[in-house]
């Protein structure tokens, strides 16, 4: 049964939404459960981070940048340069495209992810203590951090779901949820 790209949902697993979709009865699993977590304790980003994620270009529109993260089900977008070598140039979020388009008239058509962007983002490396990232997030109040190799090149997205999910200190997990939702003072 075909299925378009609204009813698909994120497993929470590495690597996104691969083999979840949801019908008019809710989930159904395809391969994994959306609630499946890998029994080894975490240690590098690259244990949590989910790989891969859907990447827009700057000369793209943010009207498509927007269908992305509908279609993906995220609130960030990374900008590459190509998508060829996924170099890393800035990152895209719901809320750029809240303040700088819609708030401001802009046509979503014509105004192009470059000009809303955010650049140079914060970036992890997948071979990075999962603690590194956790704490720039807590300190920074980041939802979300794209892992670069060391070329620069995307290779994944850390987010608060990734380590909610996967990583088993509850009380670590709480402490950041707390400090990245903390009112700006």
């Amino acid at each position: 049964m075909a299925r378009n790209n609204r009813d698909r949902e994120e497993s929470g697993l590495p690597g996104g939404d691969a083999g979840r979709t949801r019908g008019a009865a809710g989930s159904e699993d395809q391969r994994e459960s959306q609630f499946t977590v890998p029994q080894a304790s975490p240690e590098r980003c690259r244990d949590i981070m989910t790989k891969d994620p859907a990447c827009c270009l700057p000369i793209d529109s943010t009207a498509k940048a927007a269908q992305l993260m509908r279609d993906h089900n995220v609130g960030i977008v990374p900008v590459v340069r190509t998508k060829q070598d996924k170099d890393l140039v800035g990152v895209v979020t719901d809320r750029d495209l809240t303040l700088a388009v819609v708030a401001e008239g802009r046509d979503p058509d014509l105004t192009t992810v470059e000009s809303v962007m955010s650049h140079p983002p914060v970036v992890c490396s997948p071979d990075d203590v999962y603690q590194k990232v956790l704490r720039t997030m807590e300190r920074l109040q980041l939802r979300r951090v794209p892992a670069v190799d060391y070329a620069g090149r995307l290779v994944g997205m850390v987010s608060q779901a990734d380590i909610a999910l996967r990583v088993k200190d509850s009380k670590q997990t709480a402490g950041m949820m707390r400090e990245i939702s903390r009112p700006a003072a």
